[in-house]
């Protein structure tokens, strides 16, 4: 089964993926919206200045040969052909970016023409009035072709787009997903999970069957002991983090459909609970190593969890470049049930999203038609060709096989923002009505009715007030 399964998927090599995109190029030049010209019909060359925690997102100014890093070179050399844009990637510690902004507002001048930093920094900015209103760009579209459609349009704000996710931003490393012990899971369980994503069987239930199967005696017993015991799964990132992500696995949102809609909850507490409810049996049980960070780390590592939740990151340190580590493999959150339609695994809050400066405002039409078309310009370049520049990185450096391959790249194409999970981090109105009644639930078995209703009032006030 595992054979048949892959035998049509191939590895992305850096031939095809650089031939791949000549053509999105190509396309791009045809589709995306005309550059400005001087009086003798020559491309303006202008200045693209990008602010941003990790300036080789956007430009390295060494000679590298890596993979994404080539991605992102050809990526600039389009900008600089089609619109004149120079990029300039300023990098900045997320911390002194609002007062900078701030400072840079008072004196009346331009910071830079792009912010693409942590979800959970731009939410700071955004509330404290320090950005744009991404929608009021001349011509700028989010439901356009040119963005990512699962994502581009979730964190929108009614008629208004301050923080906007992309792919080109390189959020992978920064998605919560499950990795699993090869060993203790193939010795002790009658099904394979990465047979079970290929075949879009991968669900709680499967899950929870194999971590019984491989930790019977922490299921059959009342008391376990935390030193010795091998556990069915644990967490780097516990509470608060993994029950949302589980959630989040769901494809459900408590807060979705916000592009030109009232914000505001889009599911019962009746339902929230029936969905949760389903989700506590393969969360809240005694298979769960109730530790976490780094106790939980010791515990894969060791051979006492089936499987570990963490981010993608994590696997450079599994692998550290070399076969070390092959005995571990990686998979997207599982599915509710087999006719969801997809998997969903939850983008952490420290993955970037693009936004645009409040300083902004002083620009003249020209300049804001400039900065619309380049944000375009890069977040339409940028989607498939970073995706495939990644996965041929890891498919280089890290990974040993062809079925590793395809659960890289569903993971990839598994990754989801959620609307509540991001403004949740800095706004405590929408927090206490969403997460925290998700969350506890999950946790403590607290009622999702009695925590929404007792906070309802405040999230509705916040949002008629800020979102129309």
């Amino acid at each position: 089964m595992l054979a048949a399964s892959c035998e049509n998927v191939e590895y992305i090599d850096r031939t095809s993926s650089e031939e791949e995109s000549k053509g999105v190029y190509e396309e791009l030049d045809e589709i995306l919206p005309p550059a400005e010209t001087d009086e003798n019909g020559e491309i303006k060359r202008r200045k693209f200045t990008i602010v941003t925690n990790d300036k080789t997102v956007f430009y390295n100014e060494e000679d590298v040969s890596g993979i994404v890093d080539k991605a992102v070179e050809d990526r600039n050399d389009f900008l600089f052909d089609k619109y004149g844009a120079e990029i300039v990637a300023k990098e900045v510690d997320p911390s002194k970016v609002a007062s900078e902004l701030k400072t840079a507002l008072e004196a009346g001048v331009q910071y830079c023409d792009m912010l693409c930093l942590p979800a959970k920094t731009t939410v700071k900015l955004y509330t404290s009035g320090l950005l744009y209103d991404m929608n009021t760009l001349p011509n700028f579209d989010v439901g356009s072709a040119y963005f990512d459609e699962r994502n581009a349009k979730s964190l929108a704000t009614n008629s208004t787009l301050y923080l906007l996710p992309d792919t080109t931003a390189q959020i992978y490393d920064e998605i919560n997903i499950l990795y699993f012990n090869r060993e203790l899971v193939n010795e002790t369980a009658q099904k394979d999970p990465e047979s079970l994503v290929m075949q879009g069987k991968w669900t709680w239930d499967s899950f929870n069957e194999i971590c019984r199967a491989a930790a019977p005696t922490v299921y059959n017993k009342s008391s376990a002991d935390i030193a010795l015991d091998t556990f069915g799964f644990g967490a780097y990132y516990g509470e608060g983090v993994y029950p949302l992500a589980v959630w989040a696995s769901t494809g459900e949102k408590v807060v979705g459909n916000t592009y030109k809609n009232q914000v505001g909850l889009s599911l019962t507490t009746a339902y929230m609970t029936e969905v949760c409810g389903k989700l506590v049996k393969s969360y809240n049980t005694r298979g769960r190593f109730p530790l976490e960070a780094n106790e939980a780390m010791k515990a894969f590592t060791s051979g006492r969890l089936a499987f570990f939740s963490n981010k993608l990151s994590y696997f450079y340190a599994l692998r550290d470049g070399t076969k070390k580590g092959s005995e571990y493999g990686i998979l997207p959150m599982p599915k509710l049930s087999e006719t969801q339609n997809g998997y969903y695994s939850l983008v952490g809050n420290d993955a970037r999203v693009i936004s645009v400066p409040m300083s902004l405002v002083s620009a003249d039409d020209s300049r804001k038609r400039f900065v619309s078309s380049v944000i375009q310009a890069t977040c339409a370049a940028g989607r498939k060709t970073i995706r495939d520049a990644y996965i041929a990185k890891y498919v280089v450096q890290y990974l040993n096989n062809n079925t590793e391959t395809v659960m890289l790249q569903s993971i990839v194409d598994s990754a989801v923002f959620d609307f509540a999970y991001v403004y949740a981090s800095g706004i405590s109105e929408i927090r206490r009505t969403t997460t925290d009644a998700l969350a506890d639930y999950i946790e403590f078995g607290s009622s999702i009715n009695s925590s929404v209703n007792r906070t309802i009032d405040a999230f509705n006030k916040y949002s008629e007030k800020n979102y129309g």
